[in-house]
């Protein structure tokens, strides 16, 4: 039997497709289903990646919450979401349209990586995990927030309830008939590492690997520190990239918004 791997895979498209639709109410919303976690969990994130004077990335950036956090710490954040649309939403100059899978920057461009309740959403998680190693300087930093899977198989399945009911009633209170949309963040949760899992595939690529939970696993920072030497212990894994020749391209608001 062929082991499925991690990511969303062939429910990429229509959770991108989704997020482009529920920009207006995006940030109170998802702010609401986590319970208000998210005023703790992104700032934790974002302490241990960002340095002043760093250059970090944003991943999944949408409307710029968690780079708005970048900036008040001192660095200058490159947001990168697949969504045009909610690229256009943030104020941020630099802003790139492109995947997690095939990030458009030169080997070690990056001080630091952030991701905000993003990193779930890859089409191909291994692959994904592999391009951040690799844009990041040697020591570099890497964390993100996002929903945990506890590893408790009876509160995985307490959490799964929840998150199959909740999101599109507090979608609706929130933000109207469109709220419905939030439903598919148990697509996500479905498809998603159990806590241990997930740390036990970043600690393939990064030195260290810290795993904090709150809300008994369902909500998670996870703070990574790259290997001085990368060695790609997942290759056979997975499609290693890092070694690509890509120009540097020089992140602009052109790439997310025009035409």
């Amino acid at each position: 039997m062929r082991t499925r791997r991690p990511g969303l895979q062939g429910k990429w498209t229509h959770v991108v497709d989704i997020l482009g639709e529920i920009i207006p109410s995006y940030e109170k919303t998802s702010s609401r289903i986590s319970l208000f976690s998210d005023r703790r969990l992104r700032p934790a994130a974002v302490w241990f990646a960002v340095s002043s004077g760093s250059l970090v990335l944003d991943l999944g950036a949408g409307p710029g919450t968690m780079s708005r956090l970048v900036a008040k710490a001192g660095g200058t954040p490159v947001l990168l979401d697949a969504s045009r649309n909610m690229l256009r939403a943030s104020s941020f100059e630099n802003r790139v349209q492109a995947v997690f899978e095939n990030l458009p920057f030169m080997e070690g461009t990056f001080d630091g990586v952030v991701a905000g309740f993003a990193l779930r959403d890859s089409v191909d998680l291994l692959t994904a995990v592999s391009e951040i190693a690799g844009v990041l300087k040697r020591s570099g930093r890497f964390a993100f927030c996002d929903l945990g899977k506890p590893d408790s198989p009876l509160v995985s399945a307490l959490l799964g309830c929840y998150l199959r009911v909740m999101p599109s009633v507090i979608g609706v209170v929130t933000g109207g008939r469109s709220g419905l949309r939030y439903a598919a963040i148990f697509d996500t949760y479905i498809l998603a590492l159990h806590n241990s899992q997930l740390c036990s595939l970043l600690s393939g690529y990064f030195d260290k690997v810290l795993l904090e939970e709150s809300q008994f696993g369902g909500s998670i920072v996870v703070k990574c520190t790259k290997q001085s030497d990368q060695t790609g212990q997942l290759r056979d894994q997975g499609p290693d990239t890092r070694g690509r020749d890509v120009a540097p391209r020089s992140p602009s608001v052109a790439s997310a918004a025009s035409a």
